[in-house]
């Protein structure tokens, strides 16, 4: 994993710095003593870790993940503990408080190692109609190939989204809007504010929700309409013999 190092104390980048090179897994691309100088270097570079500190001059820890985009891992490294419940709402890794033993350095690792994680969909232009769309996701250091004809469904969640799709399921970091602005606007709808759904994969429905291989997704009041006009051109209107 490629590591970058933001803090404004020479103590901590010596600390930090020595973990780094002692374990095995990571890279030590660059320490910044202030985040508004990291900034450019992050949202360029194949950066996957981030140590970051929160009290900065210019901007702060809080400051710097809300700017980026797409966010890497992050682990904050600070000597105040109150600000760990907001930490965890920005999608942390982890909470260090100075002084870091290496013991609690590398569990933190850990847990970023094994955490799923995306930036940006990548994605790819097709030029022939009978050509299957596709983009792909950053997982665990690879990028995954995902056809959008394999799509179920997508499940937002602050900064987290999850794909469900016809193998399984695939947690990635970013929003689902992110992730939404790369499939074709005919062939899926939004059915609520975390629900983004493939039209073709609809088993069931009515007017408060929509089921697809047995999942149960809400609609939202502001999205009904826009779903019901779509489904009912594709509804008989009947009645089951009993």
């Amino acid at each position: 994993m490629n590591c970058v190092i933001i803090d404004d104390e020479p103590l901590a980048h010596r600390v930090l710095e020595k973990y780094v090179r002692q374990t095995e897994g990571l890279k030590h691309l660059r320490s910044f003593e202030n985040a508004f100088e990291a900034l450019y270097f992050v949202q360029t570079q194949a950066v996957d870790l981030v140590f970051l500190d929160i009290q900065m001059p210019k901007i702060s820890g809080f400051q710097f993940i809300n700017i980026l985009k797409y966010p890497p891992k992050i682990i904050i490294t600070t000597a105040y503990k109150e600000f760990a419940v907001r930490a965890f709402e920005h999608a942390v890794v982890d909470y260090l408080l100075k002084p870091i033993p290496y013991n609690r350095f590398l569990d933190a690792v850990v847990k970023a190692i094994d955490m799923p994680s995306a930036t940006a969909p990548i994605p790819v232009a097709y030029p022939g109609a009978l050509e299957r769309k596709y983009f792909y996701v950053r997982v665990k250091g690879h990028y995954l190939k995902i056809y959008e004809d394999q799509i179920n469904f997508l499940q937002g969640d602050r900064n987290y989204c999850t794909i469900h799709h016809q193998d399984g399921k695939l947690n990635v970091r970013g929003n689902m809007s992110a992730y939404a602005s790369h499939l074709s606007a005919d062939k899926f709808i939004r059915v609520h504010r975390s629900y983004l759904a493939a039209l073709n994969r609809i088993d069931q429905y009515n007017s408060d929700a929509i089921w697809i291989q047995g999942n149960c997704i809400p609609v939202g009041r502001t999205y009904r309409k826009n779903l019901m006009d779509f489904l009912s051109k594709k509804t008989l209107v009947g009645y089951s013999a009993e």
